[in-house]
């Protein structure tokens, strides 16, 4: 089943993870090799402690996943600022694998609804599938999701030279760094353009991406998301990260993973430029999450008497029922909260397909009409975006360097 080949290779890097839920079919059946363990080709656990992969080593296990199961497809859509490819992986069962032309077409349409009648929107939202993006490489210093060169090689030197110091990490994207997430809005590096060209092209129903910087003591932070949230987001939209991050949380806790924690005052979704909120506003159902701890694979142990004192009382709050009391925290906690998290965001998304489709041309529908009758237009005053000198017609293949 899908949920067996996530378990195979939790935090390994492919730049972005598609899937497809829906009502699975009798070609899950069918056969598939013998799966590649991450220890066949790691030559260690994913998640033990003070190990890490490169980029290269995780891109050749998608591509020994990708010989070994009929139910995966690797993807080139684009090259990032430092001419690496840019990989992403298509999960589902064989049978859409076989019909991805028409499964694309039918999120097309439904998020492009000009003309389409109710009853043909309904229709095509039963006939399709949802689209799920997860990604965990956004921020490389985090690296439960991801694990990325710039920051392995510095991880290994700092570990290779205990207590001498070590230079500081350069910047894991080429020209913003850790700003990669505030450029959604101005597209001004290649990995916003490439990131928006594949949504265009696939529609997704659901974006998540997983970050790592919960707040201490708490385990993952995760949706509903703190005051003030984004002016004139479709409210649909809003409800159904509210419920998904409600769901992530319900199944951590069945499965004994404590410590989720929503809204806090720490992240709200007021600025539109995040690459993982932005789309809200083209009616996807977008969010992050963000997971305690990275550090360089390097484990972490508390005690109750080392807690902040706010949280030495271990009392449950309404949006943090299951405080985190104490123990050892290392990489491989970090990767099995966002493996359930991943779960629990596609059993949702098989649960309400439909829903989930219908929403999109249900929202742009009755939000444009309404925006375009109720407020003034601005005008274009360029069609011609600014380009780089050394760009011109090469930006519209989103590759310019």
């Amino acid at each position: 089943m899908l949920s067996d080949v996530f378990r195979r290779w939790p935090a390994v890097a492919a730049a972005t993870v598609l899937t497809f839920a829906g009502i699975a079919s009798p070609a899950w059946a069918q056969t598939t090799k013998s799966l590649p363990s991450p220890e066949s080709v790691f030559g260690f656990p994913v998640g033990a402690d003070y190990k890490l992969f490169t980029y290269d080593q995780s891109i050749d296990y998608f591509k020994r996943l990708a010989a070994a199961s009929n139910r995966i497809r690797l993807i080139t859509v684009g090259k990032t600022s430092f001419g690496k490819p840019w990989t992403a992986a298509i999960i589902s069962s064989p049978a859409n694998l076989a019909r991805l032309d028409q499964i694309r077409a039918v999120n097309m349409r439904l998020a492009h609804p000009q003309g389409l009648t109710d009853s043909a929107a309904r229709r095509l939202a039963a006939q399709g599938r949802a689209i799920v993006d997860i990604s965990g490489g956004l921020h490389a210093s985090e690296i439960a999701g991801s694990q990325q060169d710039i920051v392995v090689n510095w991880c290994r030197a700092r570990d290779a030279s205990p207590g001498q110091p070590v230079p500081p990490m350069e910047l894991y994207q080429k020209y913003v760094g850790h700003d990669n997430n505030r450029d959604s809005y101005m597209l001004n590096v290649i990995e916003s353009r490439v990131i928006q060209r594949t949504w265009r092209e696939w529609e997704p129903d659901i974006i998540y991406v997983q970050h790592q910087s919960s707040p201490f003591p708490t385990r993952i932070w995760l949706p509903p998301f703190a005051d003030p949230v984004g002016l004139r987001v479709p409210p649909i939209m809003a409800r159904e990260v509210n419920a998904i991050g409600t769901r992530i949380a319900e199944e951590l806790d069945g499965n004994g993973q404590p410590g989720a924690v929503s809204q806090l005052e720490t992240y709200d979704a007021w600025y539109p430029g995040y690459i993982d909120y932005m789309p809200m506003y083209q009616n996807i159902a977008a969010w992050w999450t963000e997971t305690q701890g990275g550090n360089c694979a390097t484990p972490r142990t508390t005690t109750v008497d080392s807690l902040p004192p706010a949280y030495r009382d271990l009392r449950p709050t309404s949006l943090y029922v299951s405080p985190w009391a104490e123990g050892k925290w290392g990489l491989r906690d970090a990767v099995d909260y966002m493996v359930t998290a991943d779960l629990a965001t596609l059993n949702y998304a098989a649960k309400f397909k439909s829903e989930l489709l219908y929403n999109r041309r249900a929202t742009r529908s009755h939000n444009s009409v309404r925006v375009r009758r109720t407020r003034t237009s601005f005008r274009r005053i360029s069609t011609t975006p600014w380009l780089p000198p050394s760009c011109s017609s090469a930006w519209r293949s989103w590759e310019c360097a």
